[in-house]
């Protein structure tokens, strides 16, 4: 095993981020060659002084980044990145199963990529896609959002809609045009990583509102409003990440009476509301003059083609095509005609509706293999938020499931404030390749959930 320790303490930013960063470094640099074992998590969690979860979390995002591969029972090692040839991107199989990303999974995906590439090489004026875009995006593509959009039953012109490279983009963009560094941003206590980078990014800061199984809570809203002065809230209303819940109608009119008495920008994250066949209407729909609505295809087409809209009150439309100038000039044509390309044929929604089925065959055979664990589920979602039985912790359990070659992310990453995550852990059940796949992890999930924990193995 190689002896290498990280040197973090100079680097700025949250402590898995300066682990991740150093691994790269020794990586270019040659002090990690291809091929050498990285620490034992527990081991150098002890070293550093910090969580094993940290190490986790770093040691994923090394993963995520085609650093890193861990084999099942012998550790984590540097990978090859050269050996991988052949085909398009290259591919490995490093036998781990990474069950913490919600990605759309489609076997129908490489038909309609194909189809959408031959139907453009025998178009007119192919070139134009390599041409820089209005910053806003072409005038078709926005035109497709608000297609799209549309069938949420959120009524959008073309105008009010901007393309952003996914919503990821679109959560920046919102941040760093409509809030200040300093000023407070009201979301759920437990909300996505990505609007915590972004808020980081931008030196804005975050207060968690409490949830009940609807999601957010009206009062709380309200009184952290008043407490705060805030003028934003970031909320996702449907299927939310990561308890899976839905508000209904009625709760979503509370939202926006509270937003409405404390003049609150509503910031409302839609990506997963593509997905249920019946659901309420956006809150954009309830109060379109102070919500700017996100979307995006990562989750009911493909997350390759990092195409996500903005749909937003007249008022805001520049400010946030500034922003995202700012950041990116404009979008990439080639990704946002194929997403238009695919609305406009009635592609994205047979994708969708693939997809649908097939995460319902999911939710049913997680289920049957978890019947009697306390869980939160949604049979559109991409995720379970599993609670462990006690005296399970999350970063614990992360921990033996990662011996077990399985990924799966703790409730505390999801906590603006660590006191507010449950036990639990979230686990994706989009990101096997097939339902086989899917199968085989769950048993080794669930060995490692009946398993003892090592903090009470040491106990006795």
């Amino acid at each position: 095993m190689t002896i290498w320790l990280p040197k973090i303490a100079s680097r700025p930013g949250p402590r898995y981020q300066a682990i991740a960063a150093a691994i790269t470094d020794a990586i270019d640099q040659g002090d990690l060659p291809p091929g050498s074992r990285l620490p034992p998590q527990r081991d150098l969690a002890w070293k550093l002084g910090v969580t094993v979860g940290t190490v986790s979390r770093a040691y994923m995002l090394a993963e995520q980044r085609g650093l890193l591969s861990g084999e099942v029972g012998r550790g984590t090692y540097v990978r090859d990145r050269g050996a991988a040839q052949g085909q398009i991107l290259g591919h490995w199989n490093d036998g781990v199963m990474d069950l913490s990303r919600n990605a759309a999974h489609s076997v129908a995906h490489a038909a309609a990529i194909r189809d959408a590439m031959t139907s453009l090489a025998d178009r007119q004026g192919i070139d134009r896609l390599l041409h820089y875009m209005p910053s806003a995006g072409h005038m078709d593509h926005r035109a497709a959002g608000a297609t799209w959009i549309g069938r949420t039953g959120l009524k959008v012109t073309a105008d009010q809609v901007i393309v952003t490279g996914g919503a990821q983009q679109g959560i920046a963009a919102v941040t760093s045009a409509l809030a200040q560094p300093g000023d407070i941003v009201l979301t759920e206590a437990l909300t996505y990583c990505g609007l915590m980078d972004a808020a980081r990014l931008n030196h804005v800061r975050l207060e968690g509102v409490p949830l009940d199984a609807e999601g957010m809570l009206p009062d709380a809203l309200e009184a952290a409003a008043r407490r705060t002065g805030a003028r934003m809230v970031v909320v996702t209303p449907t299927i939310h990440n990561p308890t899976t819940s839905t508000m209904s109608l009625e709760r979503r009119n509370e939202i926006v009476e509270v937003a409405r008495r404390h003049d609150l920008t509503i910031v409302e994250d839609d990506v997963y509301g593509f997905l249920p066949r019946e659901r309420p209407i956006p809150i954009a729909a309830l109060a379109p003059e102070r919500t700017v609505y996100i979307a995006s295809a990562s989750k009911c087409l493909a997350p390759g083609l990092r195409v996500g809209w903005l749909a937003c009150p007249p008022a805001l439309v520049e400010p946030l095509v500034d922003a995202i100038h700012a950041m990116s000039i404009s979008m990439p044509a080639l990704p946002a005609e194929i997403a238009r390309m695919w609305i406009a044929d009635g592609t994205a929604v047979k994708l969708t509706e693939h997809l649908r089925r097939e995460t319902a065959e999911r939710h049913a055979l997680f289920a049957e293999m978890f019947g009697g664990f306390e869980m939160r589920a949604n049979a559109a979602s991409f995720h379970v938020l599993l609670h462990l039985p006690e005296p399970w912790q999350p970063d614990e359990f992360t921990l033996a499931a990662r011996e077990r070659g399985l990924i799966v992310i703790s409730a505390p990453t999801f906590a603006v404030t660590r006191h507010a995550a449950p036990a639990a852990v979230r686990i994706s059940l989009s990101a096997a390749a097939s339902t086989e796949h899917l199968r085989r992890a769950l048993t080794e999930l669930r060995t490692a959930l009946e398993s003892m924990p090592r903090s009470r193995r040491a106990v006795i």
